[in-house]
């Protein structure tokens, strides 16, 4: 059974997740990711993956989801970056 804690992380996971989706959004329409550095983004990365292994040391299933969301959305914005 969820406690309390468990809803409002899952919420702030969606929450998260939808105030990104224009930002891939427009990275995906415009291939245009001149605002992000690769110091930035790689940054993300490895602090989404740190968050992502955290997660998964403390069984936090919202915390472990929202990692991988933003490790995969930022490896899509990289991958756009090295392409263009």
């Amino acid at each position: 059974m969820y406690g309390f804690n468990e809803y409002i992380g899952n919420l702030a996971v969606i929450l998260s997740i939808i105030s990104f989706i224009p930002v891939i959004s427009t990275v995906y329409k415009t291939k245009k990711t001149n605002n992000l550095p690769y110091e930035t983004i790689l940054l993300v990365i490895a602090a989404q993956t740190c968050w992502f292994i955290y997660g998964l040391n403390i069984n936090a299933l919202a915390t472990e989801f929202s990692g991988i969301f933003y490790v995969l959305a930022y490896l899509f914005v990289l991958y756009i970056k090295i392409n263009n």
